[in-house]
């Protein structure tokens, strides 16, 4: 079993098949919500406790997926409202992230932010994975009511929540990781 932080709120538990045997876990069984999951989620919250390494809180989202060597990972993320403190600026940033599969709405997409609101974004990053583009945009709360126009009338997949958008940053692979907007109009001009 191995224990990775992956960020303030969320760990990574990669479990071999060794180890899902080790604790009696038919990782077959393992579906949402089905008692064998729960099983296994109680076992490694408790072994987190048990370790120090982890204060859990209250609310928690827990994602398992299964290792193609017959072990799992899963990843358990606390939710919770996020502190602001002097140092960390993150809650005066507001951050959407995208999705497309196809290059010409990422394109389109890439210049209409950039034409739209391009001067209020802070940040743009793309990822991909699997024929899927995100694009990750950043700017400050300040500007939500001027980029809200903008926003409503893009048609492609958006979310601003926060698990999404750290999940993307942990899973996918990262294509353009600074001024994403401007490279991708750049590109295909």
């Amino acid at each position: 079993m191995r224990i990775i932080r992956i960020s303030n709120n969320t760990i990574k538990i990669a479990l071999t098949q060794n180890d899902l045997v080790m604790l009696e876990i038919d990782f077959s069984k393992c579906d949402r919500n089905s008692p064998e999951a729960k099983k296994l989620v109680n076992i490694l919250l408790n072994i987190l406790k048990r370790s120090g390494i982890y204060d859990i809180g209250n609310k928690i989202y827990v994602e398992i997926f299964e290792e193609f060597t017959g072990g799992c990972v899963v990843y358990i993320t606390r939710k919770e409202n996020y502190k602001k403190s002097g140092k960390d600026n993150s809650h005066l940033m507001y951050h959407v992230m995208f999705q497309t599969d196809s290059i010409k709405e990422l394109i389109d997409l890439s210049s209409r932010l950039k034409n739209e609101i391009g001067i209020i974004i802070k940040s743009s990053v793309l990822y991909f994975s699997d024929n899927i583009y995100r694009l990750l945009i950043s700017f400050p709360k300040s500007y939500i009511r001027q980029a809200a126009k903008s926003l409503k009338k893009i048609k492609c997949y958006s979310s601003n929540d926060r698990l999404v958008i750290e999940q993307t940053k942990e899973h996918y692979d990262l294509l353009i990781n600074s001024n994403a907007l401007s490279k991708i109009c750049e590109l295909y001009q």
